[in-house]
């Protein structure tokens, strides 16, 4: 945070804060809550509408591709007003909502989600940013931390809160349900939230940079989840223009006169350090959800509710530990939770690779994926939006659009190499002979729930069951790799790691 900001911060304390968190707090969780409970969804509506993996991914993904504006929403709120980006943005994500609960097929239900996720985009980075500048310094990090567990937390209740509507209601109540709380939370935002601003009188939007850095970040995102099934120079196209588009944002900053990003926030070692890990832990969260919530309902046939309730311990776990990283926040310690988060989160994706065993066998992973998580968000959070030396809002952008590019690389990227492992699983010899005759098409539908497994005979079965266990656990082999690049970039990156206002006050 500036010093101007924050010393104006200290200056005027809103004293309705708190019941300005409860609102702010209230959308954040809807905009986690939407994007996973769609995961537990997912084999309800594949059954209501039909579709491969492919084309039921896309509601997921088109969510989380949409959130590549995240950035442009953190200067929009910096420049507009940041309770203004917030409300817009929470009138677009019930827009989405009801489109996409009132769909009658595939297409409108990934509009729905496509304008979701860019209410998304203006609601994270607005709300991170107005936690950070209503807060004094003393309540700062209680407040991010709270701010940050309910965002994890809607994550990870996700899937039970939708799994009780589904089976409640129909899967179209997990978008209905957003309508009564979002108006509440922006009726109350509006209430009891001051409008705040870090930008001089006058400053301009850079356009071409806004444009180029969501070119950028949705050709990288479209790319990932068409790399299974895309060819080589259709990949080529979209993996190099996407590195292209990224070197001209580059050039293209460094020669704004007001650029979207500075470029120096990308030369802080500590900023680039909790960013880093923001983004591969949301990485291997929705990975680990993703798979999860799949094969707890098709392999071990538990309905949406069940399912949603046995993924609950890693959720109820990060709640828990967070209270241990908003310990260390205050203490000024950064490197040690990050980094252990990471070594802790990468032990139990290895615990989830064996899925051929009980729900108990899984029980232990989802602990430890929960410890990982609470221990580094915090931390992260505070570290990244306190040591950017730019706005609130330009940093609560970039450090939120690591959390939704990160859930979109999760899904497509664990995707792909489930998809490709169990085809190379069908594959065998020994299994092709008794699937002769069945669609490989077929088996992969029956992996994501759109078929029934009463369509396959026994043995073909028992081939996709080994096909999935095989998958997953390839897929968690993954996010353990994931992990081990995290712990080495907090423990170079996060040396003597602070934030601004900690190095204020320690050369006073």
């Amino acid at each position: 945070m500036s010093t101007a900001t924050a010393a104006a911060a200290v200056d005027n304390v809103n004293p309705k804060r708190w019941l300005s968190l409860l609102a702010l707090c209230t959308l954040t969780g809807l905009v986690w809550l939407t994007a996973t409970d769609i995961s537990i969804a997912l084999p309800t509506i594949g059954k209501a509408f039909g579709g491969s993996m492919d084309s039921l991914q896309w509601a997921v993904n088109g969510y989380f591709l949409a959130g590549s504006l995240i950035v442009l929403g953190g200067r929009l709120s910096d420049m507009k007003g940041r309770r203004k980006v917030f409300v817009a943005g929470g009138v677009l994500l019930l827009i989405g909502s009801v489109i996409a609960g009132s769909a009658s097929g595939t297409e409108q239900l990934v509009i729905g989600r496509v304008i979701e996720g860019v209410g998304a985009a203006a609601i994270l980075p607005s709300s991170l940013a107005i936690v950070a500048v209503q807060f004094p310094e003393n309540e700062r990090a209680r407040a991010i931390g709270i701010w940050i567990a309910v965002a994890w937390g809607g994550q990870g209740v996700g899937p039970l809160i939708g799994g009780g509507l589904i089976e409640a209601f129909g899967w179209a109540s997990i978008f209905w349900i957003n309508l009564p709380l979002g108006i509440a939370a922006i009726w109350l935002v509006i209430k009891t939230t001051p409008e705040t601003y870090n930008t001089r009188e006058g400053a301009k939007l850079d356009v071409p940079g806004a444009i180029v850095i969501t070119g950028a970040l949705v050709l990288l995102s479209y790319g990932l989840v068409k790399c299974d099934t895309a060819s080589a120079s259709q990949l080529l196209l979209y993996f190099g223009g996407s590195v292209a588009l990224f070197a001209l944002f580059v050039l293209v900053e460094s020669k704004a006169k007001e650029p979207l990003v500075p470029l120096s926030v990308f030369r802080r070692a500590a900023f680039m350090g909790a960013v880093s890990a923001n983004l591969l832990a949301n990485i291997v969260f929705s990975a680990v959800i993703f798979i999860m919530a799949l094969y707890l309902q098709v392999v071990m046939g538990y309905g949406a509710l069940k399912a949603g309730a046995l993924l609950l311990p890693a959720t109820l776990v990060v709640l828990a530990v967070n209270v241990i990283g908003e310990r260390m926040t205050q203490r000024q310690v950064y490197r040690l939770p990050i980094a252990l988060g990471m070594v802790i989160l990468g032990i139990g994706t290895l615990f989830l690779t064996g899925l051929g065993g009980s729900y108990a066998s899984l029980l232990p992973g989802f602990i430890l994926v929960g410890a990982g998580i609470g221990l580094q968000i915090t931390p992260a959070a505070e570290l990244a939006v306190g040591s950017s030396g730019a706005g609130e809002g330009v940093a609560s952008g970039v450090f939120k659009a690591m959390s939704m590019i990160g859930g979109s690389l999760g899904v497509a990227i664990s995707t792909a190499v489930f998809q490709n492992v169990a085809v190379k699983t069908f594959d065998e010899p020994a299994n092709s002979a008794l699937l002769s005759g069945t669609p490989q098409s077929n088996l992969l539908d029956v992996l994501v729930g759109s078929q029934p497994t009463s369509t396959l005979s026994d043995s073909a079965l028992q081939i996709v069951y080994d096909a999935f266990d095989n998958g997953g656990g390839a897929a968690m082999v993954f996010c353990a790799a994931v992990c081990v690049v995290g712990a080495v970039l907090a423990f170079f990156l996060l040396k003597g790691a602070k934030t601004d206002s900690d190095a204020e006050l320690a050369g006073l």
